[in-house]
């Protein structure tokens, strides 16, 4: 069953920030009977909500929003959806109750004048915002259903989670089929190059199970193949076939994962399950390495710590990097990868180190070591190693080129041990 999705905000056609929530909720539904079938942005005005609406409707059962739930002038969501449907406004206990216990969640006395969030348009259902303030709502005419939710990301969330996943499949599951998401992640190839080059009967060979689709992720320079299985008494034997299939082609040796885990998800999976410890010295990326990895729960058992090395100071005084090396070689070259791997391994005492030294641009590049230049070093057991790679890209895009790089030969000696 599709969902027609309106997003509501001044803010997200202007530029000033990217939606979140759309690509969000299209990978959170990607496993269940629900799908989204269109997205539409629109400005803050009544007239502009309800004709979405209009055009939403008439190609789906189900309306979900977001935005223009908050406290400020241009919050009118409730009030155009209240005209919309020809409902008037009204304060229930029920919404003072609901609004009260927001407020209360955070230390905090609610001011029914400093707000709206206890009106709602009569007949609708209000519901509680697990993390934030503002209501949601629901209302059921005939067999539409219009879900409100709030814009912020965190909130969005949330509140489809915990409240409107559980009332969509409660009112819709007798009349759908569940579904299973396989993914199939790969790195280091290019769409067209597994379909048409290497693998050219494989989609054809994974729709006999259900459908497929396919995302290019440039970042990994890969591809995650989906095949959606109905959840069924063949659910498991049409897993166990498709990863024959994929086991026994050519494709197999860029596969990095079965599943629907992050790179750094993954990486912290593997380490804890095999109890050992990760370190990186990071001069290029800033940081970025480390953050992704601190930002996974359970990264503290295995994560160490990063020496963000920029200066090359940095690189000689804490890591160890020989100012020959940097004098004959650069600071951008495999030696100096090389030595900035192993002396983070030797400072953190880690099972695995890796090292991050690049231009990641606009400035700094040379005929020799254009931009997008990147020495990537690696320290374990017995086993030191680096090699430069090159990318291209923006400087935010080269640092997460490099990172994933990376993470990915993090992972890769990870599986071998």
């Amino acid at each position: 069953m599709k969902i027609g999705l309106l997003l509501i905000g001044d803010e997200l056609l202007s530029g000033r920030i990217n939606d979140a929530n759309g690509k969000w909720l299209a990978t959170q539904l990607t496993p269940s009977q629900f799908e989204i079938g269109e997205i539409k942005i629109i400005h803050d005005t009544k007239q502009d909500i309800k004709a979405a609406l209009d055009e939403l409707f008439a190609k789906f059962d189900i309306v979900l929003t977001s935005g223009g739930l908050g406290p400020t002038q241009d919050d009118i969501t409730k009030f155009a959806i209240a005209e919309y449907y020809n409902k008037e406004l009204v304060n229930l206990k029920e919404n003072d109750d609901i609004v009260e216990a927001h407020y209360a969640r955070i230390n905090k006395e609610w001011n029914h004048k400093n707000n709206n969030y206890h009106l709602m348009p009569k007949d609708f259902t209000i519901t509680h915002n697990p993390c934030g303030l503002a209501p949601g709502m629901i209302y059921e005419d005939q067999n539409k259903v219009i879900l409100c939710a709030p814009g912020v990301p965190r909130e969005f969330k949330q509140l489809f989670n915990e409240v409107y996943s559980p009332f969509l499949e409660n009112k819709f599951n007798s009349k759908n089929k569940g579904y299973f998401a396989l993914s199939i992640r790969t790195y280091a190839i290019a769409e067209e190059a597994i379909f048409a080059d290497l693998c050219p009967t494989l989609w054809n060979d994974l729709e006999k199970f259900g459908k497929v689709s396919s995302l290019p992720l440039s970042d990994f320079g890969g591809v995650d193949i989906v095949v959606t299985l109905e959840v069924n008494e063949k659910l498991e034997e049409h897993k166990a076939m498709i990863l024959e299939i994929i086991n026994n082609s050519p494709l197999s040796k860029n596969v990095w994962q079965i599943g629907n885990l992050s790179l750094e998800e993954y990486i912290v999976k593997i380490a804890n399950e095999k109890n050992k410890t990760i370190s990186f010295a990071e001069s290029c990326t800033g940081g970025l390495t480390a953050s992704k990895i601190t930002d996974v729960s359970g990264s503290s058992a295995i994560f160490l710590g990063s020496v963000i090395s920029y200066a090359n100071s940095v690189k000689t005084n804490l890591l160890g990097v020989s100012q020959s090396t940097l004098d004959l070689h650069g600071a951008v070259s495999e030696k100096t990868a090389l030595e900035m791997a192993i002396g983070a391994r030797k400072v953190c005492d880690s099972d695995i180190s890796i090292s991050f030294t690049g231009i990641a641009g606009p400035g700094g590049g040379s005929e020799q070591k254009p931009v997008g230049t990147v020495g990537i070093g690696w320290s374990y057991k017995d086993i030191s190693e680096s090699k430069i790679y090159n990318f291209v890209g923006d400087r935010l895009k080269l640092k997460q080129r490099f990172s994933n790089k990376g993470l990915m030969k993090l992972l890769e000696i990870l599986k071998g041990l």
